[in-house]
């Protein structure tokens, strides 16, 4: 039965912590506003994600009996030093790297001057397949992928192959505070944390320019999918490869130029010669999240749509 740290054998309980920590999120206490401030579109995407949390061992589920030295150990045990975790997305490469060290006990959070070369417990990249944000009940963001490189020597292991999810609120203030980040490994470790200290930032949400009277209608095509592609959440099964996705028909008050990326894991495009329409090419099966904004030239209004295709 799954149980928290804190609860189990003292050597064994730090043990669990790391393991757990080496995929976890790091965070820092916030305290909550009693009514949630609540976003009123989701955003369409993550830009820019590089935080750093301090780990307790109560807020670390486990029942695999993790490996570590017994000096460190026993000096978390003993409160003489605590774990740390910083967390980074790459955007280009479609990552999410985490990197768990130890530091003394009160130490400056974000770790100053750390040295990465000697003192990582732990390091875990997941390749990122879905990226879901929400507005409802508050500001979230969901994280879904899978471990793609692991440290074989850290308290967990090695954890490639491994499903892994990240799921982190956030908070309307400029800039956005992370607050409630739960981080799982399948099948190994469920950790988390009330907060985070660091960057959170997302696409901007697509407006209309003050004195502009035009919209844009953006409309998304493939024949071989049966026409218009609904974006959003639903996930669209392809088995084409490339694929080809036809925006051409969108309509505004002007020309329009068509910009075409992913949220997390990348894939190529090639244009065909005709504005709007993209070849997509899928390095692999999986999930890939599609986004493309269209910008009017005549009133600057831009507007963004993604679609997730899940190549088979």
């Amino acid at each position: 039965m799954m149980q928290p740290w804190k609860r189990i054998e003292p050597t064994v309980t730090a043990a669990i912590l790391l393991i757990t920590f080496a995929s976890a999120i790091p965070l820092v206490a916030q305290t909550a506003p009693t009514t949630p401030a609540t976003c009123t579109t989701a955003p369409p995407g993550l830009t820019t994600l590089d935080f750093e949390r301090a780990a307790t061992l109560s807020d670390i589920l486990t029942t695999v009996t993790p490996n570590l030295p017994a000096n460190e150990l026993a000096s978390i045990t003993a409160g003489a030093q605590e774990i740390r975790e910083i967390f980074v997305y790459n955007s280009q490469q479609g990552t999410v790297t985490s990197t768990v060290f130890l530091v003394a006990a009160g130490a400056t959070l974000p770790t100053l001057n750390f040295n990465f070369q000697t003192g990582v417990i732990q390091s875990t990249t997941i390749k990122v397949s879905q990226i879901l944000t929400s507005c409802s009940p508050t500001p979230s963001l969901l994280i879904i992928g899978t471990v793609s490189a692991s440290s074989t020597t850290g308290a967990f292991g090695n954890l490639t192959g491994a499903p892994a999810a990240i799921s982190i609120g956030y908070t309307t203030a400029t800039p956005p505070a992370i607050n409630n980040v739960v981080e799982v490994i399948a099948g190994t470790v469920a950790a988390y944390s009330a907060a985070g200290t660091g960057t959170l930032t997302f696409p901007a949400v697509p407006v209309v320019p003050p004195g502009s009277t035009g919209a844009i209608t953006v409309t998304v095509t493939n024949q071989q999918l049966g026409g218009t592609l609904v974006g959003g959440t639903k996930i669209v099964q392809v088995s084409q490869n490339p694929l080809l996705l036809d925006a051409s028909t969108s309509k505004g008050t002007g020309p329009l130029t068509f910009t075409w990326t992913t949220l997390g894991a990348p894939v190529n495009f090639v244009g065909t010669g005709t504005p709007g329409q993209i070849l997509v090419t899928f390095p692999s099966k999986g999930d890939f999240v599609i986004q493309l904004t269209i910008t009017d030239s005549n009133t600057g209004t831009t507007a963004t749509y993604s679609v997730i295709l899940e190549f088979t």
